[in-house]
């Protein structure tokens, strides 16, 4: 009767030729081999490829929107925070371009409704009414930055949906933090014709 190998044994010794050493050694083995398919300048040139964009990410460079801008990903419960809302809005209309719809305008009175309703809604933890003469509001509570909040909308088709609406012309943002509340920060998005 044969002895069960185990899979990754088994995938090891495939990997290995039939000798007994680590899947990691075998995958540079590999790698070795496959790189001295090709000439020695080629070699070098491709290593110097991965170095400068092993350094361009790790400096955060690279413009390839491989970092978000700090407005969207300053955190909003520590004291002083303020919320950067043309770089919001402007994260708003980059996803409804993407779909086709008209960007929104920044407003500042749905500016101060939404502020108004946001510190209700952290000092409460209850989700406020819509008020009147909005298409649609957005809530959202426990997101310490707008990145993550957005991405949590954008990632909902309910909330989707009324990111995308063509109705909506006018936004208004805001963000309240109460370290007392379940939740710590909270979010309101104010749409309106």
């Amino acid at each position: 009767m044969m002895e069960e190998v185990p899979k990754t044994s088994r995938l090891n010794r495939i990997l290995c030729r039939g000798r007994d050493i680590s899947p990691s050694i075998a995958i540079k083995d590999s790698l070795l081999m496959t790189l001295s398919l090709f000439s020695a300048p080629a070699r070098i040139g491709a290593a110097l490829l991965v170095a400068a964009a092993l350094a361009a990410c790790s400096m955060g460079g690279g413009g390839g929107g491989g970092g978000l801008a700090p407005g969207l990903v300053a955190n909003m419960d520590v004291p002083g925070a303020r919320l950067d809302r043309a770089q919001a809005l402007g994260l708003i209309n980059q996803y409804r371009a993407t779909a086709g719809i008209a960007p929104l305008a920044a407003d500042t009175g749905l500016d101060g409704s939404a502020q108004q309703l946001a510190t209700q809604y952290a000092q409460t933890g209850n989700a406020p009414r819509t008020p009147p003469g909005v298409v649609a509001m957005r809530l959202s509570a426990g997101y310490g930055n707008f990145a993550n909040t957005f991405s949590g909308w954008r990632n909902s088709p309910e909330d989707a949906r009324v990111l995308l609406d063509g109705r909506a012309t006018r936004a208004g943002l805001a963000v309240a933090a109460n370290p007392n509340s379940a939740y710590g920060v909270h979010w309101v998005l104010l749409l309106a014709q």
